[in-house]
């Protein structure tokens, strides 16, 4: 029963650019660095899982998320997209090309607050983080 009760939860994929390593409550040591887990949402509001493969399965509070939007486009893309549109289908390629090519990149990024449960320290993950991420998280607490 608890394996089906898992996969039910929501569960977040986390690409971790910094503080990955603060989760590791096993002691192990990574060469590497944490860089993915995954967030589910625990029985409790306020507390998340925290899966980081291979590794560990803790739980924790989550304390808050502050995000910062942000996206780029790609002129160079835009410029390729366009010449390549207008090679194959004429002026209305060029246009479609340069808004294929140069579609909005995402690089949004978040600080979510975590507080180990058992000595009550706070640790900082800095995550890239969509709007949708973003929101989903901040359902958790």
């Amino acid at each position: 029963m608890g394996f089906w009760k898992d996969t039910m939860k929501r569960k977040i994929s986390l690409d971790i650019l910094a503080g990955g390593n603060d989760l590791n409550l096993t002691g192990k040591e990574i060469p590497a660095g944490i860089r993915s887990a995954v967030m589910m949402e625990s029985d409790q509001r306020g507390e998340v899982v925290i899966n980081i493969p291979f590794l560990s399965k803790e739980k924790w509070r989550i304390d808050g998320i502050e995000w910062e939007e942000s996206a780029r486009r790609s002129g160079g893309k835009a410029a390729g997209g366009s010449i390549l549109g207008a090679a194959l289908v004429g002026p209305i390629g060029t246009i479609a090309g340069a808004v294929v090519g140069g579609r909005r990149r995402d690089n949004s990024k978040a600080y979510v607050y975590l507080i180990n449960p058992m000595t009550n320290e706070e640790v900082v993950l800095h995550i890239r983080c969509t709007k949708k991420q973003y929101k989903d998280i901040s359902a958790f607490m």
